[in-house]
């Protein structure tokens, strides 16, 4: 009698690895180029000091909030005109009243993703 080796096994956990990368890449494709969590924390990081940035609202606002009247941009974002396109243009344009901050192509995927996922989140 010969004895002959399973590959069920091992073909169960290739198909399962197959199937969790072709499943990883296409909820990235869904979810556009950007990480969110990386966008939160720069987003509280470079910009909540002026804006409110991130749900739920806290008590008090930021600090500058109150004496430059910057806008609240968890509110912003209920605005359907603010699009991925209209933020990677305010990104990329120097603003009188604003720090001139700048971003690398990754950072700004990255705040551009985080803002949009705010808009998940909203009533």
């Amino acid at each position: 009698m010969v004895d002959i080796p399973c590959r069920l096994p091992r073909l169960a956990v290739g198909a399962t690895i197959a199937s969790l990368m072709v499943t990883a890449f296409a909820h990235a494709a869904a979810d556009g180029p950007g990480r969110v969590g990386f966008g939160r924390r720069l987003v509280e990081e470079v910009c909540g000091e002026c804006h409110r940035v991130s749900q739920p609202p806290t008590a008090k606002p930021p600090p500058m909030q109150e004496d430059l009247a910057a806008p609240d941009l968890v509110e912003r974002m209920r605005d359907p005109g603010i699009t991925e396109m209209a933020l990677r243009s305010y990104l990329q344009t120097s603003h009188p009243v604003m720090p001139n901050i700048r971003l690398s192509r990754e950072e700004t995927d990255d705040v551009v993703a985080y803002l949009m996922s705010l808009k998940g989140g909203l009533p």
